[in-house]
């Protein structure tokens, strides 16, 4: 299920955002959590896996019809296609009217949702 990133939340996000390659040093991460701050169509959501953990973070920016997934990070054991499929389907809920697309980073598991034949 994803949360709405709100400042009590932001050791887990910042945590979360860690994970990104690129954004190993806690500046970038800072970086990274201003730039979805400083404009109302990009959103950070927090994703809690069946078992009620925190094990994701996705961050987004509306734009026009569409729906661009620029962060998707999942915990290391929370890694597989069914979670990814949780969290598209979930996006997917909160925003009916939106494509969802997903940046290079995402495409792999974005498209396997996207040819899955759960996916309406």
């Amino acid at each position: 299920m994803l949360y709405q990133y709100r400042k009590d939340y932001e050791k887990i996000a910042m945590g979360l955002f860690s994970l990104v390659t690129e954004l190993q040093n806690m500046d970038l991460v800072s970086q990274e959590m201003n730039w979805y701050a400083n404009k109302e169509n990009r959103i950070i959501y927090l994703w809690r896996d069946p078992s009620n953990n925190w094990s994701g973070l996705v961050g987004i920016e509306l734009q026009d019809d569409q729906l661009l997934v620029h962060q998707l990070v999942l915990t290391p054991q929370s890694v597989n296609q069914a979670n990814y499929n949780r969290i598209f389907d979930d996006l997917q809920d909160l925003y009916p009217k939106y494509k969802i697309v997903a940046g290079f980073d995402n495409k792999s598991a974005w498209e396997k949702w996207e040819n899955s034949p759960d996916h309406a």
